[in-house]
C-alpha cells in the first residue's frame, strides 16, 4: 500500500513559497537589493518543484480528498501568482525602471493577499468557515489592487517620455493580473468548500 499523500500539505507548501516570494519582491522594490531579487528566482524554482510533486502524486493517487481537477487548478493558480512575482523582477531589470511608490504600494497589497490566501488554504481541511472568510478578504484586496493600479496609471501618464509610460504600464498590468489570478484562485477555493 502506498503511503497516503496529504494534498492539503502540498498546497500549503506552495502558499509558503508564494508568501516568501511576494515578500522578497516587496523588499526588492523598497530597497533595490538585488540579493532579494535573486532569492525570489530561487524560491520560484523551489515552488515549481512542489507543484511537480503535487501533479506526480495526483497522477498516482486513485482517490483524492477533493476533486482532482479542482486540486490541479487551485495549485496552478497559486503557482501563477509566484510566477508573476518573478516576471515583475525580470521586467524591472529588463526595462531598467526603478520601482516607484505606486509600484511598492501595489506589491504591499499583493503581500497581504498572499498571506490571506495562505490562511484560506491552511484552513480548508478542518475549518471551512475560516477558509471562506479569508478567501473573501482576498477578493476584497483584488478590488484595492485594481483601484491602486488605475491611480498609478493616471500618474504615470503625466510623464513626458512615452517609453517610460509603456514600461511602467506593462509592469502595472502584470501586477494587476496577479491580483486577478489570486481572485480566481479564491473562486476555486470557495467552490471546493461548497463541494466539501
Amino acid at each position: 500500500m502506498r503511503k497516503k499523500v496529504n494534498f492539503f500539505n502540498l498546497l500549503q507548501q506552495q502558499c509558503d513559497y508564494q508568501c516568501k516570494g511576494m515578500s522578497l519582491l516587496y523588499d526588492y522594490c523598497m530597497t533595490h537589493n538585488e540579493v532579494s531579487a535573486d532569492e525570489l528566482i530561487k524560491v520560484e524554482d523551489e515552488a515549481d518543484m512542489v507543484r511537480r510533486i503535487l501533479i506526480d502524486e495526483l497522477n498516482k493517487t486513485f482517490i483524492t480528498p477533493i476533486d482532482r481537477q479542482d486540486l490541479f487548478d487551485l495549485s496552478r493558480l497559486i503557482d501563477e501568482i509566484l510566477d508573476y512575482a518573478k516576471t515583475t523582477v525580470d521586467e524591472i531589470r529588463l526595462f531598467s525602471v526603478p520601482p516607484n511608490a505606486d509600484m511598492c504600494e501595489i506589491i504591499r497589497v499583493l503581500v497581504e493577499m498572499t498571506l490571506h490566501i495562505k490562511l484560506a488554504v491552511e484552513n480548508m481541511e478542518k475549518h471551512q468557515a475560516i477558509a471562506r472568510d479569508e478567501a473573501i478578504k482576498v477578493k476584497e484586496y483584488e478590488n484595492l489592487v485594481g483601484e491602486t493600479c488605475v491611480k498609478a496609471l493616471a500618474r504615470i501618464f503625466d510623464e513626458e517620455d512615452f517609453r517610460t509610460i509603456f514600461k511602467y504600464r506593462e509592469i502595472y498590468r502584470h501586477l494587476n493580473h496577479t491580483a486577478d489570478i489570486a481572485d480566481n484562485a479564491m473562486d476555486f477555493l470557495l467552490d471546493i468548500l461548497v463541494k466539501m
